[in-house]
């Protein structure tokens, strides 16, 4: 059998009726949730948090055969977590992979008629791409830019240049903050398994089948519409504005609750450790006038 670990922050308010639990889901595939428990610090402490380690990472079962690795599964998975859980009501934050993850459990909670599944009050995508073919086209472009930049400067550095170029990367891109935070540090360190990498690599953001714009809504169905979206990016993540137009041609639509979008200056890819306080106010903010 396989196992799910998970960690809550503030378990005794888990069925709080006026504010119901935040659960959050890691990036990767393959990087634990420790990385994002320095959210906790800037949230109130009315409100369970949930985090947990998907198949493959972290303390979680890590099984060889590849055929249980999949966005799909991973689906599942969630379901299953807050199906043991037992709660009622839910925020869902998503950060990179996470929101694809988060999206797409919203997604098929629709879908499904399950009403179980559609009790998410309000969803978080951080620095999550639609597109991940995109997202590596985009990311392979500003890795080419840095390596002419690097040409240009004539540098006599030691160091390899795709060293130099990668490190230039990476405190440009993906963490902007003088150093690595050690919460990262330790998560990339023990990296668990990169699953299925087509499925994830060729991931397209599509909107839900009874939704899409080829079929016809009845205004009288709330239910079937997707939670208030809030989407987070950094003004200099890989995930560029290019990887997110998918989402506003989803959730600007009559698909959605409601939606916006928040760009952190400064910020990279990870936001929550560049910036913790302004993206504790956004994660805190969606969630509170969401709540009911």
């Amino acid at each position: 059998d396989l196992s799910l670990y998970y960690r809550i922050y503030h378990p005794s308010l888990m069925n709080s009726q006026e504010s119901p639990p935040l659960i959050v889901l890691h990036g990767g595939p393959s990087l634990p949730s420790s990385y994002l428990y320095p959210i906790v610090q800037h949230m109130p402490t009315s409100r369970s948090i949930i985090f947990y380690d998907q198949i493959g990472c972290g303390q979680s079962s890590q099984p060889a055969d590849e055929q249980l690795y999949s966005i799909e599964k991973a689906v599942s998975d969630l379901k299953e977590l807050v199906r043991s859980l037992g709660i009622n009501k839910f925020h869902i934050l998503g950060h990179s992979f996470g929101g694809v993850v988060a999206y797409e459990y919203a997604k098929s909670s629709l879908e499904d008629d399950n009403e179980q599944h559609q009790n998410c009050l309000s969803l978080t995508l951080s620095n999550t791409p639609a597109n991940m073919v995109l997202s590596h086209e985009e990311s392979g472009r500003l890795v080419q830019s840095i390596n002419e930049e690097f040409i240009l400067e004539n540098s006599t550095a030691v160091l390899p240049v795709s060293r130099i170029v990668n490190d230039r990367f990476r405190k440009r891109h993906e963490c902007r903050t003088e150093n690595a935070p050690e919460p990262l540090v330790t998560a990339i360190q023990s990296r668990g398994v990169t699953f299925g990498p087509e499925a994830v690599r060729d991931y397209i953001a599509f909107p839900p089948a009874h939704l899409h714009s080829s079929s016809p809504r009845s205004v009288n169905a709330p239910n079937k519409l997707m939670p208030p979206v809030l989407l987070i990016r950094g003004e200099h993540d890989f995930v560029t504005e290019e990887c997110i137009k998918g989402w506003r041609k989803i959730f600007t639509t009559d698909t959605t609750r409601g939606y916006r979008e928040e760009v952190l200056n400064n910020c990279a890819h990870y936001c929550h450790l560049e910036n913790p306080l302004g993206f504790g106010e956004l994660i805190k903010n969606h969630c509170f006038i969401n709540d009911y």
